[in-house]
């Protein structure tokens, strides 16, 4: 694995910032938006946080979480012998030649593209837009081949602008990544998994116009659970609600269910509805609200919870309760 150090830019991007960093990466910007170029330069386009890491030698990892401010284009020069998209918040147009899409939360892209081509992607403004992106050099995907072999045809292959909607079980785990960066040990461990993960999805080509690509708990395949088996998923469960704030692992909770990571997540989902990821995030969110009408602020309950951050809280929140959690504290 590489030892490069995560490059974090800066927290608010003007349009000359946007440029600068275009120049670098191969990628041209454009703002419709901004009349006079010359004085719009110093105007905001994007707050918040972008993190970029390299993963293994030639698999780039960026990680972002974004207020689009004003809308802005994007055109990637430079060739892409494999690219990966996955929005967790917002929209984005994508365009490559003759082919135009929309990503939407929950979905991921794959695309390929020489230096013939162009990948335009259009951001709407008042947006939050979070998303995570894989880019792999050549050598990465040739040293990759012998363990997923789809990559050959893909390398040689047209171009390539596909579109999936990613099991919900995929998500959870991408969600777990993406909060596992609270200064504790490498992240880059856990988001190497994940991306591993990723690449095995998007290789296996589903036809989303043909295809339910959205994650079902597999009970027609457990008819019914043993009264062991619900003993065992219930000392999850109540590790769970006692403490959601914890690092919890699936590995661990498999241990702890004597089931392997497979089993356990099938026949958790079967049994109670929900993966455990999901049923995690629930138990967090109700003791956050425990905790708001306490009198906690908003950063103190994030961290109570075993959110890193209490922008992923907020979110997390408002989507559960409709509500942001200071909203709800006021309320209380």
């Amino acid at each position: 694995m590489a030892t490069s150090v995560s490059t974090r830019l800066p927290r608010q991007l003007s349009a000359g910032d946007l440029e600068r960093l275009g120049a670098r990466c191969g990628i041209a910007y454009r703002f419709p938006a901004l009349a006079d170029r010359a004085q719009g330069a110093q105007t905001p386009i994007l707050r918040g946080r972008v993190d970029e890491l390299e993963l293994r030698r030639g698999i780039y990892l960026t990680r972002s979480d974004l207020t689009v401010l004003e809308p802005y284009a994007s055109r990637s020069l430079a060739a892409a012998p494999l690219f990966i998209t996955v929005i967790l918040d917002g929209r984005v147009r994508l365009r490559l030649g003759e082919k135009s899409l929309w990503l939407s939360p929950g979905q991921a892209l794959c695309s390929r593209f020489d230096d013939r081509q162009a990948l335009d992607a259009w951001q709407d403004a008042g947006q939050r837009l979070r998303t995570l992106n894989l880019a792999f050099r050549a050598d990465a995907l040739a040293a990759l081949a012998h363990q997923y072999p789809p990559l050959k045809a893909l390398q040689d292959g047209p171009p390539v602008l596909r579109r999936q909607t990613l099991p919900n079980h995929l998500l959870d785990t991408l969600e777990e990544a993406l909060a596992s960066d609270s200064g504790c040990g490498d992240p880059r461990l856990l988001l190497d998994a994940v991306m591993l993960q990723l690449l095995a999805r998007v290789l296996t080509n589903v036809d989303e116009a043909t295809s339910d690509d959205r994650y079902h708990p597999p009970t027609a395949t457990i008819p019914g659970l043993s009264n062991s088996e619900r003993e065992r998923l219930a000392r999850v469960r109540k590790v769970l609600d006692m403490h959601p704030e914890a690092d919890h692992r699936l590995a661990d909770l498999a241990r702890l269910a004597a089931m392997s990571p497979s089993s356990l997540r099938a026949k958790f989902a079967a049994a109670h509805g929900q993966s455990v990821f999901a049923y995690l995030r629930g138990c967090r969110l109700t003791k956050a609200a425990r905790l708001l009408e306490q009198g906690l602020d908003v950063q103190q309950t994030a961290h109570a919870v075993g959110y890193g951050h209490a922008s992923n809280f907020t979110t997390a929140f408002r989507r559960h309760f409709g509500m942001s959690p200071r909203a709800y504290r006021n309320a209380a």
